[in-house]
């Protein structure tokens, strides 16, 4: 049991009728409905708020006065201070998913060239499955510590972790990071911008999955929507 967060589509609703709208699409996902479609039904949620905290959506330039706008986080005990730029939800019109995506854009394609730049004055390196693999033969007391070992003898890994901040831009087993062509690797950091863990769509279906495929029909699907089609994020317990 934890807390997650999904993304809830609406038809148009202003902000009095809010809450109610998401309580009456979440309903059917209830832990505790009386009225269960199968004996071996389970629910998905107990309890939920309105909040977007970590996964903010950005206004659309010269929308952010917009009232539809939804700037309160249900979840936080203190009044929030959002800025313009920033909300938890509002019409899919004066959202802006295309800003940050592009600057997600850039930034993994400076990444990935910065890596492999970098990678170019050592020796090939191997990912750390590579050696993990090899001490399968290896008492377990020891297969994990020859597998470390053997792994950071590598002259690239050793810059790596020399340095705190590369190890941070590049992570500790950056071969397998990095083990993709630039254009791949830019469009999966791309897809993971705008998706929550689940969905609930506008005819009420709950896609709850990982991965890149659901990533990219959850960015299709907003990108889709109707401009006035209400976007908010939840906090809700599984």
């Amino acid at each position: 049991m934890g807390k997650q967060r999904i993304t809830v589509c609406l038809s148009p609703v202003g902000h009095d009728g809010l809450k109610q709208a998401i309580g009456q699409a979440m309903a059917p996902f209830w832990y505790d409905r009386e009225d269960r479609p199968h004996p071996d039904w389970v629910g998905e949620w107990s309890y939920w708020f309105v909040s977007g905290a970590g996964c903010l959506f950005d206004v659309l330039t010269g929308h952010e006065d917009d009232p539809r706008l939804v700037r309160c986080d249900d979840w936080t005990q203190l009044p929030e201070d959002l800025p313009p730029s920033r909300c938890h939800g509002g019409p899919r019109g004066v959202l802006d998913f295309d800003t940050p995506r592009a600057a997600e854009a850039r930034r993994a394609a400076d990444t990935w060239t910065a890596y492999h730049a970098f990678a170019d004055g050592y020796p090939p390196a191997l990912p750390f499955r590579h050696f993990a693999e090899r001490a399968r033969s290896l008492e377990p007391d020891h297969a994990r510590e020859a597998t470390v070992a053997a792994f950071r003898e590598q002259p690239l890994i050793q810059a790596i972790e020399a340095d705190p901040a590369l190890e941070e831009r590049f992570t500790s087993d950056p071969v397998l990071h990095f083990d993709e062509d630039l254009e791949t690797y830019v469009t999966r950091h791309v897809a993971d911008v705008l998706p929550t863990p689940a969905l609930l769509t506008l005819d009420g279906q709950w896609v709850e999955a990982g991965g890149l495929d659901y990533k990219r029909m959850f960015n299709a699907y907003l990108d889709g929507l109707p401009g006035d089609t209400m976007v908010v994020r939840v906090l809700y317990h599984s």
